[in-house]
């Protein structure tokens, strides 16, 4: 619900935002000012996939949030695309994945943090895969995906559970625990996907890196299944119990 009955964001929160958002501008300034662009089309292409891909979300329970496939093409972006492109997809699949066809209207503040955190995360992500293997002489494409995987799906998970936390006064050690559990094996499946499209792209056949699009719509919509079958599965659990408690109450009586 909106309005009066719409609890405020605390001041802790708001700060942490505050600076999510600072970082995030001063990647995106940093992004402008090294603006670099290879292929055009070929960018263009993946961005707008990425931008549909993005659409496709699923949202996960107990949690005011949702999860899309854009990452898949975050992470390949990150072995095909410069720095500036990369960070645009991520940018651009935020904006679409907080404002495309939402179950409510998601106020200012909230689109902003999710544009700001897959910004920060996208960057962190493609520096650190980039450079740590540069600093240790390895030139691997499996060390590049494994580690811009790893440091995006902790870094996101790790983001959003900490406003959460400072949101809504939970713990953020069982919001992100969690919340890894939940979206673990979707990134899991989906860097494995990015890996083989990745390999693909640095080939000369650069089409067959599209083949991601459909295999990830099949992946996405498995996994929106068994979502759906797991909270169906804690719902039944949950009447069964309190059903067994009712019952044992009118023997009691």
């Amino acid at each position: 619900m909106r309005g009066k009955t719409e609890k405020k964001t605390p001041s802790l929160a708001k700060a942490y935002i505050a600076m999510i958002a600072a970082v995030a501008m001063a990647v995106l300034i940093m992004v402008a000012s090294r603006w670099t662009p290879g292929n055009f089309g070929r960018f263009f292409l993946f961005f707008a996939l990425a931008m549909v891909a993005s659409a496709m979300k699923i949202r996960l329970p107990g949690f005011k949030t949702t999860i899309s496939i854009n990452f898949v093409f975050i992470l390949t972006g990150i072995a095909l695309f410069s720095f500036g492109e990369t960070v645009l997809i991520g940018l651009g699949g935020a904006l679409v994945q907080s404002l495309w066809k939402t179950q409510t209207r998601p106020r200012a503040v909230q689109v902003l943090f999710n544009a700001s955190c897959l910004t920060v995360c996208t960057a962190a992500a493609f520096w650190t895969s980039r450079a740590v293997p540069a600093m240790l002489g390895l030139s691997s494409m499996a060390a590049t995906m494994v580690l811009g995987a790893c440091v995006y799906v902790v870094m996101n998970t790790g983001l959003v559970s900490l406003v959460i936390s400072l949101a809504e006064g939970h713990s953020i050690t069982e919001l992100w625990s969690s919340c890894y559990e939940w979206t673990f094996p979707y990134f899991l499946v989906g860097a494995a996907i990015a890996g083989l499209a990745s390999a693909a792209g640095h080939g000369t056949n650069w089409g067959v890196t599209l083949l991601v699009v459909p295999v990830m719509y099949f992946v996405y919509v498995y996994y929106r299944m068994h979502i759906v079958r797991a909270v169906l599965a804690n719902i039944s659990s949950d009447s069964q119990e309190n059903g067994a408690v009712l019952a044992g109450a009118s023997q009691g009586r």
